[in-house]
């Protein structure tokens, strides 16, 4: 273990009630910002603390907001890593409201952030043949961090919603990928006329109701549950809760 990793602090047992056993308290620093469009950002971390970092294609980091004592905490997918170098991007959507994003939009290389991770579940199902994936532009960073980390010989099927342009250029994958942009009210269409074949996984993530929709589009023709993940990233009608997920009805 180098001296890094060893001074790296896992989260307490007391905080949250232990339901993050196995993430790190990270103490980060802004290293650079790239601007692909003029709302879609990604920011490269550096630190110690993230030498040696193990993560999974999927999972995120949850920031403390600098300045903010509402307690309010916000969670961004890890888009990539350099253990080597101690670095993680994100990508960030700077959209109007949003506790992260407005400090996002001015954020300068010397920053400095808190955040815990790597927390998650939804990563690459191995044992698929052919990867499916509906998203927006919050979930790009997720969506392509799976895609680029699924094995030769498979494929991939990718939706991403978004108006205008792409923000970024296809994920670079082994895999045999078919590169969808669209806008989200051609979602529907799109999956009732795609091909389901067996070995078939989906992971659907994003705006709540486009999760929705796409996973009740999947269940009409019967694809089975236990083949589709979802996950809602924000809602367009209220904003996420303090721990940084979209609020439950």
């Amino acid at each position: 273990m180098s001296e890094q990793t060893a001074r790296r602090r896992p989260v307490p047992d007391e905080l949250f009630g232990g339901r993050l056993k196995g993430t790190f308290l990270l103490d980060l620093e802004v290293a650079a910002v790239t601007d692909h469009t003029a709302t879609f950002r990604t920011i490269t971390f550096r630190s110690p603390d993230l030498v040696d970092f193990e993560w999974k294609p999927g999972q995120d980091l949850m920031f403390d907001i600098p300045g903010d004592t509402s307690g309010v905490r916000r969670r961004y997918t890890i888009r990539r890593a350099d253990a080597a170098a101690g670095t993680v991007d994100v990508d960030v959507v700077l959209h109007e409201h949003g506790r992260f994003a407005n400090w996002a939009k001015t954020a300068v290389p010397g920053d400095r952030i808190e955040a815990i991770g790597p927390r998650g579940a939804i990563t690459v199902k191995p044992d698929a043949t052919h990867h499916l994936f509906v998203a927006d532009a919050s979930s790009i960073g997720a969506t392509f961090a799976i895609v680029e980390a699924l094995p030769a010989g498979t494929r991939a099927t990718v939706l991403v919603a978004v108006e205008g342009e792409p923000p970024v250029d296809p994920p670079s994958t082994s895999a045999e990928l078919e590169m969808i942009w669209l806008r989200e009210t051609e979602v529907p269409n799109r999956l009732l006329g795609l091909e389901l074949p067996p070995g078939l996984v989906a992971y659907i993530n994003g705006e709540r109701s486009l999760v929705r929709r796409a996973a009740e589009v999947l269940a009409e023709r019967q694809l089975p549950a236990d083949v589709v993940t979802t996950k809602q990233y924000w809602r367009r009608d209220r904003p996420n809760a303090p721990h940084g997920e979209p609020p439950k009805d």
